[in-house]
């Protein structure tokens, strides 16, 4: 995947992040200094990401919003089912707890999606990570750092 904005990840809160733009190395044109970016892969601070810009449909947001907490009661009907066969306890007191506990869990991570996710049109998404390249020797296999940085300052030493 080869995107077409590329900037780094000055602050991260939640799923949201703040990127600098480098201008230098991105092919969109106009772009503001800093973008506010969806980060569903959780890129961390000082890390180079690729960002495109990508519309979440409606359809999709609304299933997740909507479909979660339905989901998280019925996990917390079975959950509470099992639980109380288990510990041979009142079936509908097991229930109940687990329910309201599932449902709890599910209704934030929703509200969490709608918060971070959800946006009107198009917004800017990190969609990769770049690696750093691992540094080759001659023969093709990885050194240790260690040797990589001793062999840098050898070469510095030798210009200087």
């Amino acid at each position: 995947m080869s995107s077409s904005i590329w900037g780094m990840v000055m602050k991260r809160t939640g799923e949201r992040a703040e990127v600098k733009i480098d201008k230098t190395r991105s092919a969109v044109e106009g772009l503001p200094k800093y973008l506010d970016c969806w980060n569903p892969i959780s890129a961390r601070a000082g890390e180079v990401v690729g960002i495109e810009f990508q519309e979440l449909a409606k359809s999709k947001a609304n299933l997740i919003t909507f479909g979660f907490p339905v989901l998280g009661i019925l996990a917390g009907v079975a959950c509470g089912h099992s639980l109380a066969n288990f510990f041979h306890g009142n079936q509908w007191v097991y229930i109940g707890v687990a329910v309201v506990i599932w449902l709890g869990v599910t209704i934030n991570y929703a509200r969490i999606f709608r918060r971070d996710a959800v946006r009107e049109g198009a917004q800017p998404t990190i969609v990769e990570i770049e690696m750093k390249a691992p540094a080759v020797s001659e023969n093709n296999s990885v050194k240790p750092n260690e040797e990589v940085d001793g062999e840098a300052a050898k070469s510095q030493e030798a210009e200087a």
